[in-house]
């Protein structure tokens, strides 16, 4: 929502100037009319990237975060969009219903973490494990599993790995619960305290 009305700000303010700019250009300085229309053009593009520099640092700086880490961040914001755009994929090729609801929750609260940070992309340093480990192991064993499952042939070793890595993927929700705990640490701890002042009031009271 904010990009959308960032956007609308610095339309609405480079527009105009293109136009004052083109009127100016074609009628004060006798331009011809392709010549003023390309001076308009340029005259409105300058204020818009202009205004979206001071956006942006504003919003880096909003953050508590330097360009470079804001950079970083965004960068593995990306590749982590794209880890669970594979993971969705892998919802319809699955056909136990347990490992389809362990994949669900485990789409839910990585979803979950992923919204979380790129909100508040400082967050992102209480959450490394999730993007740096977590992520990609659920990915590989995602794949891995419904690889095995549309195997033609179910013999002893490949129903064996089955529940090997449905029982990993177990494990490996809870550790992708335990991120998300983790990512909200900060607001769990707020939350205890104004719940502490709020007794507290109420018990002077």
């Amino acid at each position: 929502m904010k990009q959308i009305l960032n956007f609308l700000t610095r339309l609405g303010v480079s527009l105009p100037i293109a136009v004052i700019t083109w009127i100016t250009a074609l009628f004060m300085m006798d331009m011809s009319f392709i010549t003023s229309m390309l001076t308009g053009v340029v005259g409105g593009i300058l204020p818009f990237y202009a205004i979206k520099w001071f956006q942006r640092r504003s919003l880096i700086k909003s953050y508590g975060l330097t360009k470079s880490e804001f950079q970083y961040i965004q960068s593995n914001l990306k590749e982590a969009q794209q880890k669970l755009s594979r993971l969705q994929a892998k919802q319809f090729q699955i056909r136990s219903i347990s490992a389809m609801r362990q994949l669900n929750d485990m789409i839910k609260f990585s979803r979950r973490i992923f919204t979380i940070v790129k909100k508040d992309p400082k967050r992102f340093y209480a959450s490394e494990r999730f993007f740096f480990y977590h992520l990609d192991h659920a990915v590989e064993l995602t794949e891995k599993y419904t690889m095995l499952v549309t195997q033609p042939v179910k013999n002893k070793e490949v129903l064996v790995s089955l529940e090997d890595t449905r029982q990993t993927l177990h494990e490996l929700n809870r550790s992708l619960e335990e991120d998300l705990m983790k990512v909200l640490s900060n607001d769990l701890d707020t939350l205890r305290i104004e719940l502490d002042m709020a007794k507290n009031t109420i018990e002077q009271k």
